[in-house]
């Protein structure tokens, strides 16, 4: 019996591995590549004069806008990217996403006694930027439809180095988006493979412009212009698929 039980086990563990291998390893480096990242930046943290750190945070708004704008850029249905941002950022004001995504930072600051000042902020826009872009959607796809982990890990390099500023300004939360990155990209490889019909060509690059405009109000936020509740945008990067695979449907 015993023998049994442990057959089944490491048959198992086997096929565990096999299915986190050839679904997940890319998103895996990729979350490594963050906390690397992370826990650079807050080693230099003490070293960061105020001014410079300042400095730092603006360029990364700016550099924010510009990948943003260039991926909404992108998209050819406007109308379509704006109906499921207006849609997507009702849904997630009365779902309240970001009221939830501050109470998690801020769990996991009293759980893990952290004292930085605010790791919520940085948790929260860096699983924004590190999830929404063009690289995540793609990468994910790609690793799902052929197992090709290669944009996947060239987008870990990116996050890697960008999390290092982000930590040293933001504080210890930039490391715990390596967890929805984990999830996010994961779960989007998983389901492509197993719907590799549904994500047309035009599905991708819709994705990816309201995913811009999304990347965008992460750098307006991050250079201080608006406040703009961009984690309650989420829900429209579901919704710009479903509604071109219902207009492709009927129309």
């Amino acid at each position: 019996m015993v023998s049994d039980f442990n057959f089944f086990s490491i048959v198992l563990i086997v096929y565990l591995n096999s299915l986190m291998e050839r679904f997940f390893m890319g998103s895996i480096i990729n979350s490594i590549a963050i906390i690397v990242g992370g826990a650079l930046g807050l080693l230099f943290r003490k070293g960061f004069p105020e001014k410079i750190a300042q400095t730092t945070l603006q360029v990364l708004g700016l550099f924010s806008l510009v990948i943003g704008l260039g991926m909404a850029l992108q998209g050819q249905e406007v109308i379509m990217v704006v109906i499921s941002l207006a849609l997507g950022a009702a849904l997630g004001e009365w779902l309240d996403i970001e009221g939830r995504l501050d109470r998690f930072g801020s769990w996991l600051e009293k759980r893990l006694n952290l004292t930085e000042k605010s790791p919520a902020k940085g948790f929260i826009y860096t699983s924004l930027l590190f999830c929404v872009g063009s690289l995540a959607i793609v990468g994910s796809i790609t690793d799902g439809l052929k197992g090709d982990h290669s944009i996947l890990v060239t987008k870990a390099l990116l996050d890697g180095i960008i999390s290092i500023p982000f930590a040293a300004t933001m504080g210890v939360g930039v490391l715990g988006s390596a967890v929805p990155v984990l999830l996010y990209q994961g779960s989007l490889t998983l389901l492509a493979s197993k719907i590799q019909f549904f994500f047309t060509p035009a599905m991708v690059r819709e994705l990816t412009s309201v995913g811009g405009v999304i990347v965008m109000g992460i750098g307006i936020n991050i250079l201080g212009l608006q406040k703009i509740r961009v984690g309650n945008f989420i829900p429209a990067l579901i919704l710009i698929v479903l509604i071109l695979y219902f207009k492709a449907l009927f129309g």
